[in-house]
């Protein structure tokens, strides 16, 4: 039993939550794996899921044959949770683009959508309509009702005042700090969303299902258009006063960096003598990738410059993992030995990790699906359960 000076209403509550929550991460579990999961005793865990089940939390399965088929005995009950009895919502409200997912409440993402902006400097009301649009049809791909939606979140790429507005320079992310995110998708689902920082979701994700799983101690940097960092250390995403922790904005004082252009939008616009005035960063990868010395000489050239900005973070921070991501990943390949290189010779007592992110283009995605998953489960038990 949980804690022998908690009242019974209290204790009911623990107890519950603690079975919820080991249904929800694992899945399938007998009572006897539940019992182990959660320390409670077998009579609790059999009384704690006959509550769930009349909640619409849980459900029971076939039960399983005794490990020994050949001795008599009572088949063991099992459960499992209705993932979804409920979902949250995630959404990346990128510089240039906007996604948006619909995931179960284990995490699992059962519908992803995403469009591109006009341009990169759209007006807010054209951000907020966009990404309105996106969570539409997310929804509509799922079957779910607006009404199943019992928390979300979302990314931007600024910084995000403890409030919840996003800190956006306006010639960046045009009339988007005057707009309350919390409720921006009001018309559509009933919840207030979280609103976080891109880089701080990206990092969540990281140590959620990417390449810093168990790791206390990453920072992930955001390289696609802008560099950006989500810092964790001893297990928490710092953010600072102002919610600006991982603003790179101090790069014009760093010899050989200036500013926060980033691989994507360095490779696109160094590489246009490569693949002409309308090519993109990948392509400037895919023609190094064969060998083109014009190309590789232009990977070589970002590498340096960002490899300097990656070694300020290694010094300063000294994580385990650094973690190189944003919707770079078609040039991992080409661009990790270089900014290796660079990294070992610009921070040569730097013991930091570097590796790729593995997610793509969907860190903060993922990340805000984690983000929101974080927020709703503790509360599940004050919600109706849906269907």
């Amino acid at each position: 039993m949980h804690g022998s000076g908690a009242t019974a209403p209290l204790l009911r509550r623990m107890n519950a939550q603690a079975v919820l929550d080991a249904l929800l991460d694992e899945g399938t579990l007998s009572g006897a794996e539940l019992m182990a999961a959660t320390h409670l005793s077998r009579p609790t865990v059999h009384a704690v899921c006959d509550e769930l089940i009349a909640r619409g939390w849980a459900v029971e399965l076939a039960a399983r044959q005794p490990a020994d088929a050949s001795r008599p005995g009572r088949r063991a009950r099992v459960y499992g949770p209705r993932a979804r009895a409920g979902y949250v919502l995630g959404i990346d409200m990128g510089a240039t683009t906007v996604r948006a997912a619909l995931a179960d409440l284990r995490g699992d993402v059962v519908a992803e959508t995403g469009a591109a902006y006009r341009h990169d400097r759209v007006p807010a009301d054209e951000r907020i309509d966009a990404t309105r649009a996106a969570v539409a049809a997310v929804l509509d791909t799922a079957g779910a009702a607006p009404a199943q939606v019992l928390g979300g979140a979302l990314g931007v790429p600024a910084p995000v005042h403890p409030a919840g507005h996003a800190v956006a320079v306006e010639h960046y992310l045009p009339g988007l700090a005057a707009v309350d995110l919390r409720t921006a998708l009001a018309p559509l689902v009933g919840v207030p969303l979280l609103v976080e920082n891109d880089a701080n979701l990206a990092v969540r994700a990281e140590r959620w299902v990417g390449v810093a799983a168990g790791s206390d101690d990453a920072v992930l940097v955001l390289a696609g258009e802008r560099l950006g960092a989500g810092v964790c250390l001893d297990g928490r995403i710092l953010r600072g006063r102002h919610g600006a922790t991982g603003e790179m904005g101090f790069l014009h004082l760093v010899e050989g960096v200036g500013d926060t252009d980033a691989v994507g939008n360095l490779a696109r616009r160094w590489g246009a003598g490569v693949t002409g005035p309308a090519g993109r960063a990948e392509d400037v990868f895919a023609v190094a990738r064969d060998g083109d010395r014009a190309a590789l000489d232009v990977v070589d050239a970002v590498a340096r410059r960002v490899g300097r900005a990656l070694a300020v973070l290694a010094t300063l921070l000294d994580p385990e993992v650094l973690v190189v991501g944003g919707a770079v990943a078609e040039g991992a390949d080409v661009l990790m030995g270089p900014l290796a290189r660079e990294l070992a010779r610009a921070a040569p007592a730097a013991r930091a990790r570097l590796v790729p992110s593995t997610l793509a283009d969907r860190g903060v995605l993922l990340g805000a699906v984690k983000a929101a998953l974080d927020d709703v489960r503790p509360r599940l038990l004050d919600l109706p359960a849906a269907g």
